[in-house]
């Protein structure tokens, strides 16, 4: 097995609509800025939607004063966080779509992680259902959400889930450089769909692989064992093994919409009680990321 280390963490974004799971995701991004040496960016999005296109023209002067107000509270708020943190904050407001703006944003920005709480405050867009799992399926890095009992930070025991499909092992390059930055134990949970011992025999064998990986680099790590359904597995071995990071596949299923994210992925990181990082399989370049089992 063998990787190229090339997942650096340089600029996070934050999608801030000053809700207290926003601030926590702030939090948690400036712990991790400090430890990777990286810049924020703050984005606060006026939603489109709130004008309806008939009137629209007579907002955007509201718009206007909206955008202006909002750069006004990111900067007082940057300037507090450099000053405190030595941390390096940029901001931006844009109006649109929130899901289609933190991902364009995420894109033209050159962001490596997208840190966003899963649950905002009364009447706040940024809620799970209807932008976090938008954006975990169009950002073109990973997504790490947060609910808002996530309040410790930093990250010590790392769950990795893992199944038989080729995609389910990319992710472990990304695990293991959170827990090299963190110093972090990566607990292997080895998602088991078959009782029958050929089967389970050949798959421990990749799970010892994986092993073998982490301690190549360093890092330290158990394997665990389950069998049955993979999100209820998955969100039990969370709690039985007390981590604080989840990191997850997104894999893709085909809808009449296009790609949708697919249901285990969409059951756990709704069902998670922990930070979730969810790492597209697309976006993994074999030209500077190889994991070969």
């Amino acid at each position: 097995m063998t990787m190229n280390r090339t997942f650096k963490i340089k600029k996070i974004l934050i999608p801030f609509d000053f809700s207290e799971t926003a601030a926590l995701s702030l939090d948690h991004a400036i712990n991790m800025a400090k430890i990777m040496d990286a810049e924020i960016v703050l984005l606060h999005i006026v939603e489109t939607s709130t004008f309806p296109s008939s009137i629209s023209h007579a907002f955007s002067g509201f718009e206007k004063k909206v955008e202006e107000a909002s750069n006004e509270k990111l900067t007082e708020l940057s300037e507090k966080i450099k000053s405190e943190s030595g941390v390096t904050v940029h901001v931006l407001t844009e109006v649109g779509k929130i899901y289609k703006k933190i991902a364009s944003t995420a894109k033209q920005s050159h962001i490596d992680l997208i840190m966003m709480g899963t649950h905002g405050s009364s009447g706040s867009s940024y809620t799970l259902g209807s932008n976090t799992t938008r954006v975990v399926q169009e950002a073109h890095c990973p997504v790490m959400s947060f609910q808002t009992h996530a309040n410790r930070i930093g990250f010590q025991k790392i769950i990795l889930p893992i199944d038989d499909s080729q995609e389910s092992r990319q992710k472990v390059p990304f695990a293991a450089e959170l827990a090299i930055y963190y110093k972090a134990q990566v607990q292997i949970v080895g998602l088991m769909q078959s009782a029958n011992e050929d089967y389970q025999r050949k798959f421990k064998i990749k799970i010892e692989q994986v092993e073998d990986y982490f301690n190549q680099h360093g890092v330290s790590c158990n394997a665990h064992y389950y069998s049955g359904d993979l999100a209820k597995n998955t969100i039990k071995a969370t709690e039985e093994l007390h981590g604080d990071l989840l990191v997850v596949m997104t894999e893709q299923e085909s809808g009449l919409t296009g790609l949708l994210m697919g249901t285990y992925a969409s059951k756990v990181i709704n069902g998670s009680k922990i930070p979730v990082m969810t790492v597209r399989p697309a976006e993994i370049d074999p030209d500077r990321i190889t994991v070969t089992f």
